[in-house]
């Protein structure tokens, strides 16, 4: 599993003001909670802003069903002025066992897939410099209400000329 920087602004903001007027009643009470649900969707490769950086990987003829719990570092280096308005995650799967090896990837440098990409959109945007590094932490677990969803935690730890950020997201994946 993969993650990387993301500028994607502009579906940010109509995710987070279309609850303000919903066939004119003001729901904006529910924005909170849309933006702690991740966005599974079709991500195009321009609005990657980072190198990518492995998070976790796993072996789908050994692992435990617990291994999808787990808690690691990131760290991407950002390749454009811009800003972050989150994280992307894919992953790939990789069946080297076969005699003509495949390789299927979720990847959004490569062509589209049903899985697409999920995207953990940040509750603060952070100014980013080319050649800036953007590091922190994710720690993913199932959910104790229900064993079909995760909960998810991100922190975001950035510092330039531009721009110190430290703050932390929990995300609920159903």
């Amino acid at each position: 599993m993969f993650v990387a920087a993301i500028e994607d602004g502009h579906y940010k903001q109509q995710k987070r003001t279309f609850w303000n007027d919903v066939y004119a009643v003001d729901m904006s009470c529910l924005a909170p909670t849309v933006m702690r649900e991740p966005l599974v969707d079709v991500v195009p490769s321009k609005g990657v802003l980072s190198s990518s950086c492995k998070v976790l990987e796993l072996d789908l003829c050994t692992m435990k069903p617990s291994d999808v719990e787990f808690a690691c570092g990131y760290q991407v280096k950002i390749n454009h002025d811009d800003k972050v308005h989150g994280l992307i995650g894919w992953w790939d799967a990789s069946f080297s066992n076969l005699p003509n090896q495949q390789l299927l990837s979720t990847s959004p440098f490569v062509k589209a897939t049903h899985w697409k990409q999920t995207v953990f959109y940040s509750s603060q945007d952070m100014i980013v410099n080319r050649g800036d590094t953007l590091h922190g932490s994710i720690a993913c677990r199932q959910s104790l209400n229900n064993k079909r969803e995760l909960d998810i935690k991100i922190s975001y730890h950035i510092d330039n000329d531009d721009n110190k950020r430290d703050f932390t997201n929990l995300y609920k994946l159903r």
